[in-house]
């Protein structure tokens, strides 16, 4: 993959276009933990969902199975991404829209009651800027989960970087204090837990485009190094 195309240009984030196909299943286990958390925090469902980084937008479906919204936004800045989106969401509810990362700015200020991101926030140059962003769009008691396993405190992260570099992406080394010290400049009180502690890792070594070098590494990424942020707006306090 040329390393100078434009996230728009692209047709596939892997270097292998049949691994989009796979999300949905090498992803089942972290979508369905993050829908969990999800449930364990929300007292009603929400109206307005937001998936950053929605790819194909199959987390966004399983979040309308799950809570049925009358209003779903994607954001993905691949246009064959969005464009599949589009086609597998088509009244999946009352509105939606997916959009260009450059389209934020039509996502509307405090209408959003539950923003979900998984595995996307190493590509966010700014992580500040990003947790402005959120701030704008969650309702006052909105809550946002970001899941992110791909970063500086991960072992792995050192490994699995120079191969996206090579596959032409932008990526960024974002520490999770930073994170969280990003988010609460923004006026977001933050969270943060791993995202699984047990469960079966589905790991095929012959078809895998970040390998572990060894099971405790693998077991050590899913239940130790993969994180959920909850972020809720600061005057929204909680006590759990």
């Amino acid at each position: 993959m040329p390393v100078n195309r434009s996230d728009s240009e692209r047709e596939t984030f892997f270097t292998d276009p049949s691994l989009d196909c796979d999300l949905p299943v090498v992803n089942e286990a972290f979508w369905s933990s993050l829908i969990g958390h999800i449930e364990q925090d929300c007292c009603a469902n929400p109206s307005a969902i937001l998936d950053i980084g929605c790819h194909t937008g199959a987390f966004l479906v399983a979040l309308n199975q799950r809570f049925s919204p009358s209003k779903l936004f994607g954001i993905e800045p691949l246009a064959a991404a969005r464009l599949a989106a589009s086609r597998r969401l088509e009244g999946a509810a009352a509105n939606v829209r997916l959009l260009d990362v450059s389209e934020w700015d039509l996502v509307p200020t405090a209408a959003i009651d539950l923003v979900t991101s998984h595995e996307m926030l190493y590509l966010e140059p700014d992580v500040w800027d990003f947790m402005k962003r959120l701030r704008r769009v969650l309702t006052a008691g909105g809550v946002a989960y970001v899941v992110l396993g791909c970063h500086a405190e991960n072992p792995l992260w050192a490994a699995w970087k120079p191969s996206l570099v090579a596959a032409g992406h932008r990526v960024y080394d974002h520490a999770p204090l930073d994170i969280m010290e990003a988010a609460s400049s923004s006026g977001l009180l933050p969270s943060v837990q791993p995202l699984q502690r047990s469960g079966w890792v589905t790991y095929d070594p012959l078809h895998a485009e970040f390998p572990y070098p060894d099971v405790q590494t693998m077991f050590n990424h899913h239940y130790r190094h993969k994180l959920i942020f909850r972020l809720r707006i600061a005057n929204d306090r909680i006590t759990s």
